[in-house]
C-alpha cells in the first residue's frame, strides 16, 4: 500500500549534513512516510553516506552528473507515491513532530492546498541563530491571509515561504506543475505564486525544522552577487504569471490602481504597478509588458511615454548612462569618466 506522505529531498555535496537530514526523517512521530532521495551528481562522500543508511522506507537514486536542484527534485517528486509530499533539503533538518503536525492541519482544512511552518535558523554546528538577530529569522513570520491576499503580499514584497517547511497535496503539482528547471535563486517563489492562482495556502506557527545558514554565502539564497543577479533576472519571470490572472483578482493585488490616464488597460496598470514598486526586475518586467501592450495594440499606450518610461527607469540598470551624464554635465571631469566608461565598456564578464 502507498504510504500517506512521501517526503522528498535533492542532495547535493552535503556529505557533513545528509545523515542528520535523512535521520530527522527516519525518526518522525508520524511513521506512514516513505523517503524519496535524488541526489544531483555529488562529488563528494553524499552518495556513499546515504548508501550507508539502511531503512525500506528510503528509495533513492543518483544522477550521474550534475543536472541542476530543480531536476532533482523534480525527479523525486515523480517518485513519489504519496499522497502527501514534504520537501527537505539536505543540509536540513526536520523536528520531531514536523510531519504529524501538517497532516493535521491538512486534514483539519480540506481548502488548503500547501502547508507551511517556521524555521529555526541554524548555524553550521545546529547551533540557533534567532537570538543573534540573523536576518532569516524574521523574514519567514507573516499573517496568513487569503489567497488572493497572498498573490497581492507575493507581488509587492516578494518571497516569504519557507520552502523546506512545506507539506503539500499530490494535486496540487498535477494542476501547476512542477519546479521550473530554467530557475536557479527563485524556483520556491514561482511555485508559490502558481500554486496561489488556485489553491489557498497556510503558515503554521510552529518551528518545524532545522534551516541551517552556511558560512560564505554557500546557500542558494544568500545574498552574494550572483544569486543578486540571478534572482532580479527570474524576478521578471515569476511576475509574468500576474499577466494572465482575472481581471477582477489583479485589481485586488494591484490596488490602488497607478494614476495615469492610459492605465485603464488591466496589462497597462500592472506595466506601471511593477514601475511603481521599481525593485530589481520590476523594472524590465513592466517595460516589456508596455512595449508587448503596444505591439499588439499601438492605442494602449503612447509610444513617446514609453521611451521616457525606459530612460527614466534605466532598465538595464546602466552605469555608463549615469557615468555619461556625469562627465557631460562637468566638462572637467569628461576626459577621466570617458577612459572609465571605455574600460567599462569592454569588460566581458565581472572580475573573479
Amino acid at each position: 500500500m502507498d504510504p500517506k506522505v512521501s517526503v522528498v529531498m535533492a542532495s547535493y555535496n552535503h556529505a557533513e549534513f545528509v545523515r542528520e537530514a535523512i535521520e530527522s526523517v527516519l525518526s518522525q512521530s508520524f511513521p506512514d512516510f516513505e523517503l524519496v532521495i535524488t541526489d544531483d551528481g555529488s562529488q563528494d562522500d553524499t552518495v556513499a553516506t546515504i548508501r550507508g543508511i539502511s531503512d525500506a522506507r528510503i528509495r533513492f537514486h543518483a544522477f550521474g552528473e550534475n543536472q541542476g536542484a530543480c531536476d532533482a527534485i523534480n525527479n523525486a517528486i515523480v517518485r513519489s507515491r504519496g499522497e502527501l509530499i514534504a520537501v527537505l533539503n539536505s543540509d536540513d533538518y526536520f523536528l520531531p513532530n514536523k510531519l504529524a503536525l501538517q497532516l493535521e492541519f491538512l486534514r483539519a482544512h480540506p481548502s488548503v492546498g500547501a502547508v507551511f511552518g517556521l524555521p529555526r535558523i541554524v548555524d553550521e554546528k545546529g547551533h540557533d541563530l534567532t537570538e543573534s538577530g540573523h536576518p532569516f529569522a524574521k523574514v519567514f513570520t507573516k499573517e496568513n491571509r487569503t489567497r488572493v491576499a497572498w498573490l497581492r503580499h507575493f507581488f509587492e514584497s516578494g518571497n516569504c515561504l519557507c520552502h523546506p517547511t512545506l507539506m503539500v497535496r499530490r494535486g496540487c503539482y498535477d494542476k501547476v506543475g512542477l519546479y521550473d528547471p530554467l530557475l536557479m535563486n527563485l524556483p520556491d517563489f514561482d511555485m508559490w505564486v502558481r500554486m496561489c492562482q488556485f489553491f489557498d495556502i497556510h503558515v503554521m506557527p510552529e518551528h518545524l525544522i532545522g534551516f541551517r545558514v552556511l558560512a560564505h554565502e554557500r546557500n542558494t539564497s544568500a545574498p552574494s552577487a550572483p544569486n543578486l543577479a540571478r534572482a532580479a533576472w527570474e524576478t521578471t519571470h515569476v511576475l509574468g504569471h500576474f499577466s494572465v490572472l482575472p481581471e477582477a483578482e489583479l485589481g485586488e493585488i494591484i490596488a490602488p490602481w497607478p494614476q495615469h490616464e492610459f492605465s485603464r488597460e488591466p496589462l497597462v496598470t500592472l506595466a506601471l504597478a511593477a514601475l511603481r514598486i521599481g525593485r530589481p526586475g520590476y523594472d524590465q518586467f513592466g517595460l516589456g509588458l508596455l512595449r508587448e501592450c503596444i505591439a499588439r495594440d499601438r492605442q494602449s499606450f503612447p509610444v513617446k511615454e514609453y521611451f521616457r518610461l525606459v530612460g527614466e527607469h534605466d532598465p538595464a540598470g546602466s552605469r555608463l548612462a549615469r557615468l555619461d551624464r556625469s562627465a557631460r554635465e562637468s566638462p572637467t571631469r569628461f576626459s577621466r569618466v570617458r577612459s572609465l566608461l571605455a574600460r567599462l565598456g569592454t569588460r566581458r564578464k565581472p572580475r573573479e
